[in-house]
């Protein structure tokens, strides 16, 4: 897999602008969240919100997974990547279940 510095950088760098951004507007306002939000505010389903946050940790490891191109770390890549994904997929059985039980 070639390393592509010249992307990493820049997306490094967006990154740690972003964050000073970001840093920088949340020591000036409050942020809302649950039960403090405003009721003429825009809210977010919690299930979308939670799918867009969570559906990376799954889409990453899969197009690693089918992206690999060399045939020698191909089954260590695949043995890691699936233990990865059945991990992720046994958490979100349990946390969901906690979630049935409240």
């Amino acid at each position: 897999m070639e390393c592509r510095h010249a992307a990493v950088s820049s997306l490094s760098w967006a990154l740690v602008v972003g964050a000073a951004a970001y840093l920088l507007r949340q020591t000036r306002s409050c942020g809302e969240y649950g039960r403090y939000t405003k009721a003429d505010s825009r809210c977010w389903p919690a299930t979308l919100g939670w799918f867009l946050q969570e559906v990376p940790a799954f889409l990453v490891p899969l197009l690693l997974l089918l992206s690999s191109e060399e045939p020698e770390a191909r089954t260590g890549r695949t043995v890691l990547i699936c233990t990865f994904m059945l991990h992720y997929f046994y958490r979100l059985e349990q946390e969901d279940d906690l979630r049935r039980r409240e």
